[in-house]
């Protein structure tokens, strides 16, 4: 009995952190969707081009976490109309990643330094961020300045994966200035054994 519910804790603990083929499918991303942009110059007017980017340590997380997503009204979108917009936008999107994206988006969590793109990265956390954007100070400006070469903040949900484990499903936000940032929802398809991009569906912009 002590046995099982020691397992159960440790089971339950590692919950908490993504896993290491989550961290795979991110890394994957990151490489096609800035790597291959690297020197090239960012969103934002400053820097000297994209040499890393920097991603917030806290994932992003669904109504039942503290990130609910919203209409242009203000108003929290219900899972099952994300869903279903999701599947309009790629067909081939599968049910059992849908289901284990949400699965293990109910609560935000860690991210660790287990990312390994070939751009460098930094994890910062909003301790970090916070004097950056305190009122009548710099602001974006600072924050480029401290991480010059970044695309801006870079904050990513957890990883569902199909029932297969072919494909896989997450959400990021990024964030690059007052006026500067997008969101949207991304599926990797696995082929010949890697990850690479198969749709970027966009949710917001600005």
């Amino acid at each position: 009995m002590c046995v099982l519910l020691i397992l159960l804790i440790v089971s339950a603990a590692c919950q908490k952190h993504p896993s290491a083929p989550e961290y795979d499918a991110l890394s994957a991303f990151i490489d096609s969707k800035f790597g291959s942009r690297k020197g090239v110059q960012p969103i934002e007017p400053i820097g000297s081009g994209i040499a890393r980017i920097v991603i917030l340590d806290t994932t992003e997380s669904d109504e039942n976490g503290q990130n609910v997503r919203l209409d242009r009204n203000g108003k929290p979108i219900p899972w099952a109309q994300t869903a279903s917009y999701l599947q309009s936008k790629d067909p081939t999107l599968k049910q059992t990643t849908i289901d284990a994206f949400r699965r293990v988006n109910r609560q935000q969590t860690s991210l660790r330094h287990s990312f390994h793109p070939a751009i460098d990265y930094d994890l910062v956390d909003s301790a970090q961020l916070e004097p950056f954007f305190k009122r009548g100070d710099p602001g974006w400006f600072a924050f480029y300045k401290r991480f010059p070469g970044s695309p801006g903040i870079i904050t990513f949900s957890r990883v569902g994966f199909s029932e297969d484990g072919t494909q896989a499903l997450f959400y990021l936000s990024n964030h690059c200035g007052e006026l500067c940032g997008t969101g949207m929802y991304v599926v990797m398809e696995k082929r010949n054994g890697s990850w690479a991009i198969g749709k970027e569906i966009e949710m917001w912009i600005s």
